[in-house]
């Protein structure tokens, strides 16, 4: 099993002295972060269309030289998880007109200026949408068809309960989309896996983005992750406050190289 732990994003500033030197500059938070981290989910990719001279900077930052006394993998292993423009699933909820195919074609290709650092595609669903396997299953088959990117993976987030279900998990086996495991106070927390890797995002509970997860909640969690027995696990804590994602990260890194 390959595992990636990371947070969502890591441009936050008030994650100085919790994580980053209080003398550290904000262009050198991410060369930072890759020495103790070999993934990051980008949340950023959701509010705005990450330009390729974006991507291009972003790997040559994680590939400057870095501290000697950190033990990391090698930057090769570095992965970008993009989280897919709230364009198509917030706003146009999936139903896309051809202008609309244009765009995701082109935001796609952005993606391939990542080439080997591209990680997972996270397709977050809005928590209006309800079930609509036929919606979603069309969805998918355009996008794949408009990739065009080798060993694709995808993930989906869904906000609404009655996707919580065995027929659609079923259906994201056929399309091979990997149901996202999300942990928050908003809706229920299922373990399971519908390909070969797990994709899980740790919101934070019962204060949402603001709450810390105990030594004993992530110990649990982490039994339960490796059960699922996936080929590659992707783990993205979002409770940036007070830099509570860095210390569960970290922690949660500690238990899966060390649990037997």
């Amino acid at each position: 099993m390959e595992v990636y732990i990371g947070t969502s994003g890591w441009q936050y500033y008030h994650w100085k002295e919790k994580f980053y030197p209080e003398n550290l500059p904000s262009k050198n938070f991410l060369n930072f972060y890759s020495q103790h981290f070999n993934t990051v989910e980008v949340n950023t990719s959701f509010y705005h269309f990450t330009k390729k001279t974006t991507f291009e900077k972003w790997i040559k930052e994680i590939s400057l030289e870095r501290d000697k006394n950190i033990v990391q993998s090698k930057k090769e292993n570095f992965l970008f998880s993009i989280k897919l423009h709230r364009l198509f699933t917030h706003f146009k909820k999936l139903k896309l007109d051809k202008q609309d195919l244009k765009i995701l074609k082109d935001t796609l290709d952005s993606y391939k200026a990542l080439g080997n650092y591209l990680g997972p595609i996270l397709i977050q669903l809005p928590p209006s949408l309800k079930k609509d396997l036929k919606l979603l299953e069309n969805f998918i088959n355009k996008l794949r068809k408009l990739a065009s990117i080798k060993h694709l993976k995808l993930a989906i987030e869904f906000r609404h309960k009655s996707w919580l279900e065995k027929n659609v998990y079923k259906k994201l086996k056929e399309l091979t989309v990997a149901f996202c495991i999300s942990d928050s106070p908003r809706w229920p927390t299922d373990f399971v896996k519908t390909t070969d890797f797990v994709y899980v995002r740790f919101h934070g509970k019962p204060n949402l983005f603001a709450s810390k997860y105990s030594e004993k909640e992530l110990c649990e969690f982490a039994v339960k992750l490796k059960k699922l027995k996936p080929k590659f696990l992707f783990i993205y804590f979002n409770n940036d406050f007070e830099g509570y994602a860095v210390e569960n990260a970290l922690y949660m890194k500690y238990l899966l190289l060390n649990l037997k």
